[in-house]
């Protein structure tokens, strides 16, 4: 009994150790086995909303319950606790630095995989817990809806590693893969963010319902939604639906039309990789190198698309819980 409490207590102090020295960029054993599973048990579509976005939930309900025994779980909720600053995000550098881990690897994969219409949900970071990753010029159409920001290479930043004119201006209008980020992206939809008119209708149970401002199969007054992920996904479900329809393909004043969507891309950029060529093709398998010079080993399965659906592949993915209507 006394070795089983002695060898309790060594463990703890390790622990704490490791917590005490926790950096984003180090490698640790049970963090890279909650990313496994978040990657592996995930997909377009089997979130609880479906739809044709992957969400990748790094939230701490998501890992307590895929690994409930993991011992980081108390801590970080221990973490959160501590206070709620900011409309009900845990000011913790610790937390934030926890999430901000799951979130550069996963970065990282949908990047070097060049994944399209992806979330990746995390617990707390300074410019929000949410973002959205695909083709650019397509997120522009988005932000214009919920705000946030669409994330772009800053032009000085083009001009000191050497981008070539053609890669300035595919950076420039949206054409690769980037996210939009959820710093500014508002708390509930619809709402009154962007041009146009807004026709409102007010209900006693829930406010004021409105009716879409895009695009949608959804005719008639809704409710606000407030959970970020959901209405992400029915508005991407909706501008995907919209392209399929063949609406959306006039070009703008440079010559560039909204491109469906798509599941993986064929390039993505990485602004730091050699002055001659910063976008480099994707990968079928994401390889990260650990400190200790061993490999993680993340292969993603394309889902397989029945021929009936042809190229709009969004209608294999129905959202399994559509805009609620007044």
């Amino acid at each position: 009994m006394e070795q089983a409490k002695s060898a309790d207590i060594s463990a703890d102090k390790e622990f704490a150790a490791i917590l005490n020295d926790f950096s984003v960029f180090n490698d640790y054993d049970e963090l890279w086995k909650m990313f496994h599973l978040v990657i592996n048990t995930g997909s377009w579509g089997t979130s609880e909303f479906g739809g044709p976005v992957w969400l990748m939930d790094f939230s701490l309900a998501n890992l307590k319950k895929l690994y409930p025994e993991s011992p980081w779980i108390p801590v970080m909720e221990n973490e959160w606790s501590k206070g709620k600053l900011f409309g009900g995000t845990a000011e913790s550098k610790l937390l934030r630095d926890f999430s901000e881990w799951f979130e550069y690897r996963a970065r990282h994969l949908i990047n070097q995989l060049g994944l399209g219409n992806v979330i990746i949900k995390q617990e707390t970071s300074f410019d929000g817990n949410i973002s959205l990753y695909g083709w650019g010029i397509f997120l522009d159409v988005v932000q214009s809806l919920v705000g946030g920001k669409v994330k772009r290479t800053h032009e000085q930043l083009m001009l000191k590693n050497n981008f070539s004119y053609a890669e300035a201006e595919a950076v420039s209008h949206g054409i690769f893969l980037t996210c939009l980020k959820s710093d500014g992206m508002v708390r509930r939809f619809p709402c009154f963010h962007g041009s146009g008119i807004h026709y409102v209708k007010h209900s006693d149970t829930y406010g004021d319902c409105y009716r879409l401002n895009h695009f949608s199969l959804t005719d008639g007054y809704v409710i606000p939604e407030t959970v970020p992920e959901k209405f992400l996904m029915l508005i991407v479900n909706d501008l995907m639906e919209c392209k399929a329809q063949g609406h959306g393909n006039r070009a703008d004043k440079y010559g560039y039309t909204v491109p469906y969507p798509a599941m993986k891309f064929e390039k993505y950029l990485d602004c730091n990789r050699g002055y001659e060529q910063h976008f480099h093709p994707t990968a079928d398998v994401f390889r990260w190198k650990r400190r200790n010079g061993s490999f993680e080993e993340i292969k993603v399965e394309l889902p397989q698309i029945d021929a009936k659906y042809g190229k709009f592949w969004h209608r294999a993915f129905p959202p399994k819980q559509n805009w609620r209507e007044l």
